[in-house]
């Protein structure tokens, strides 16, 4: 029996909860380290094997949702997670944490793409990127909501609880999931694949831009926690204290869609991915003052919605057909960035401390500036012409 028919809050509840679990391990790490009697990066590798795991389940399995219905996908990603959760919560050694980290992955690797694409399907006719928008604040209450309350929680009660409390969120969702009328479509009778959804014009742009936007953003992340313990010498809610300030901003970014919506594509990128680079240098040079980073940290929120609507928005239009297999794409090169932020940036981290990490993310996110505004007209469909 359906006795939900308004799924957009569930939508945005589903990606705070997988959001919350795909970022809530860097900030914890020295903690979960310690009571491992281990490395922190050793313990970082766990968030590198659940960015390899998203990767490759949002390659392989994503485009499977535009034939058997994204709705039932997440359904069972959900119920896969909660096992994830609760092994990467017993778990004795690092080695069993990147286990259930890696099956957390494949899990986040086909619901993500699933809950990009029900949004596109449940919104009303001509309100796309608004709903989507709605969804995408999700992300801010797993890092309000998830990180910076697991940051507080894995003070006061250990790492261990942090991910016992998203296992029972996840059990939540998942029961509100059975129980919701998605009416969503399928929207192939025959299974896409990644190498189709290549061939449709303006993809392998925006999967670049994608790219870029989330490697400055992860390296400068899963390093920041590192960071503030061992360079600052201040406790796991300190970089809470961040955590919640860039959702905060990644919040209030909200307020000014309607005004972005009147900018094109090419102007909102440059405008987004600059403000997003001169924010990396402005932390660079802030690095080591606390108290300096906090507000800049609202500003990094603000800009850094405003790249990732951009993007989802960008892809999301392309082609509705084969919107599984795009958002997959997407979804794939999301978490190799995770993967690969962990493992590229551990050397200017060693060499450089977070300042190095900041100066790459700069760099990273102006490359993605100028993607934006080259002259070469982007094919897209609708929200992104």
């Amino acid at each position: 029996m359906r006795v939900f028919s308004r799924p957009v809050p569930l939508l945005t509840a589903a990606i705070g909860v997988i959001g919350a679990n795909s970022l809530v391990l860097p900030p914890i790490a020295p903690a979960v380290a310690a009571d491992l009697t281990t490395e922190v990066a050793t313990i970082l590798r766990a968030a590198a094997a659940y960015g390899a795991g998203t990767a490759l389940s949002a390659l392989l399995l994503a485009p499977r949702a535009d034939v058997v219905g994204s709705d039932r996908v997440l359904r069972n990603a959900s119920l896969l997670l909660i096992l994830a959760l609760v092994l990467s919560a017993l778990a004795p050694n690092g080695y069993v944490l990147m286990l259930g980290q890696a099956l957390a992955g494949l899990c986040a690797g086909v619901a993500l793409p699933s809950i990009y694409s029900l949004a596109a399907q449940v919104a009303p006719t001509g309100q796309e990127k608004k709903t989507i928008s709605r969804v995408l604040t999700g992300w801010t209450l797993s890092l309000i909501g998830g990180v910076t309350l697991s940051a507080v929680i894995a003070d006061q009660l250990g790492w261990r609880a942090v991910y016992g409390l998203m296992a029972g969120l996840t059990i939540v969702i998942w029961l509100c999931l059975r129980l919701c009328d998605m009416r969503a479509e399928k929207l192939s009778s025959r299974p896409t694949s990644p190498f189709t959804a290549l061939r449709v014009p303006g993809i392998v742009r925006g999967l670049f831009s994608n790219a870029m936007l989330m490697l400055a953003f992860n390296g400068a992340y899963i390093f920041m926690g590192a960071h503030v313990v061992e360079n600052m010498q201040l406790s796991t809610s300190a970089t809470g204290v961040i955590t919640l300030l860039y959702g905060l901003g990644f919040a209030l970014a909200v307020a000014f869609n309607r005004y972005l919506e009147m900018m094109t594509l090419r102007r909102l990128g440059l405008f987004a991915f600059s403000g997003l680079s001169v924010t990396y240098l402005l932390m660079d040079h802030l690095s080591m003052s606390f108290a300096l980073l906090l507000p800049i940290s609202v500003v990094w929120g603000v800009f850094q919605h405003f790249a990732l609507n951009l993007v989802v928005d960008r892809l999301t239009s392309l082609d509705p057909a084969q919107r599984g297999a795009i958002m997959g794409l997407n979804s794939a090169v999301t978490y190799l960035t995770v993967m690969s932020g962990a493992i590229l940036y551990r050397l200017p981290y060693e060499y450089g401390g977070l300042a190095l990490c900041l100066a790459f993310s700069a760099l990273f996110a102006a490359i993605a500036a100028v993607e934006a505004y080259w002259p070469q007209r982007l094919k897209t469909y609708s929200a992104a012409e």
